[in-house]
């Protein structure tokens, strides 16, 4: 069997940016070659062996064949993990990390006019009561509109739409990582904000103006502090004021509490994230900041919340063309097309930005279309 030379810095690059080991490539395969072996000197595999690796590491397997270290399109990259915690990227992320990166090399190519827009005077020194009012108001969501959307996908679309007027590009991936939430990117003038569609609406809700945070912190020059936690609640004590001011809150309530009885307690939570087109989580997160509920009372409802995980569970995606769509957002496909009837682009530059066949773009531009005539 023929065998081709694999550079041995190629694929201990690949192994460091995940974080992983060759012990760890050798648990998981047999290679014709040992993986210590390989990240040691230089290589001679066979085409199973590259194969193997191609799954291994999600990439194609002449992307091993590159006789350079891997780099990674992390440039100006948040990320919103779980329990507010820096975890080591998996192999999944780091691809939609890559396909982002590309997305935004697109844009400045392509739409140079383009360029994110964040409100100014903001930083981790403004109390986050004061910054998500700034920020709430730069978007221009209305309380009216909030309360007035018929569903959480509704409401995703509502504050979705309100930051791509902002120049903001959204992009709905499934991550495919069970550290991360959501993650921001900003490269020169443009900016992307990508949710994990696994979440419920609800969460992406709050994942993007979370990540939007980020952006205008970065805008500030503040966002590579090494107290990532700290930021990190500084995002969604921000987050929670916008989505959830307090007279917003109060007009929900209306003469309703919560009494301390379990049964109560937990409906009119349920009831206050759907009026209010909220996560639990966060409702319950923004009650305690403002007072309505105590500290203790919060526990006892975030365990039984956390247990139950009714409007937390992670939600799968709906017909073949809104995913899509959702993937790339609404505002840069429109650029795409637009790119694409002024002779700028072929369609085959078309099919590759918006990541689908290009057999499937005349469908996609009719669903894109029928999209825009429900907002």
């Amino acid at each position: 069997m023929g065998t081709v030379t694999v550079s041995a810095v190629r694929l201990s690059s690949m192994l460091s940016n995940r974080h992983q080991t060759p012990a760890d490539l050798a648990a998981t395969m047999t290679l014709s070659v040992e993986p210590d072996a390989c990240v040691a000197e230089d290589s001679e595999l066979t085409l199973d062996d590259l194969v193997h690796l191609g799954k291994f590491f999600k990439r194609p397997w002449s992307y091993l064949l590159i006789d350079a270290p891997e780099v990674i399109s992390s440039a100006g990259l948040d990320n919103r993990s779980l329990r507010n915690q820096r975890a080591a990227p998996s192999a999944a992320l780091l691809d939609q990390i890559d396909k982002v990166a590309e997305m935004l090399a697109t844009a400045a190519d392509l739409f140079p006019e383009t360029r994110y827009e964040v409100p100014d005077g903001i930083s981790t020194q403004t109390p986050p009561k004061t910054a998500g009012r700034a920020l709430r108001g730069f978007l221009d969501v209305s309380e009216h509109e909030q309360l007035a959307t018929k569903d959480e996908f509704a409401a995703l679309r509502l504050w979705s739409d309100a930051l791509q007027r902002r120049g903001v590009y959204v992009s709905q991936r499934r991550l495919d990582d069970d550290t991360v939430r959501a993650f921001s990117q900003v490269d020169g003038a443009h900016a992307v904000v990508v949710v994990d569609t696994r979440d419920s609406a609800y969460a992406r809700i709050f994942s993007l103006i979370h990540e939007y945070t980020h952006i205008v912190l970065r805008t500030a020059g503040i966002c590579d502090l090494d107290d990532h936690s700290r930021v990190e609640r500084f995002c969604n004590a921000v987050a929670a004021a916008a989505l959830m001011p307090a007279r917003l809150v109060r007009k929900a309530l209306r003469d309703r509490s919560f009494s301390g009885v379990t049964e109560t307690d937990d409906e009119l939570l349920r009831l206050l994230s759907r009026e209010l087109h909220v996560s639990q989580a966060a409702l319950l997160i923004r009650l305690r900041e403002l007072g309505t509920i105590s500290t203790s009372h919060f526990d006892e409802m975030e365990r039984r919340r956390s247990d139950r995980r009714s409007d937390e569970e992670r939600t799968p995606g709906g017909t073949y063309y809104p995913p899509r769509i959702n993937r790339v957002g609404r505002r840069f496909a429109r650029e795409v097309f637009g790119a694409l009837d002024g002779g700028e682009i072929d369609r085959q530059d078309a099919s590759a930005a918006l990541e689908i066949g290009e057999h499937l773009l005349a469908t996609y531009r009719v669903e894109l279309r029928k999209g825009e005539s429900r907002s």
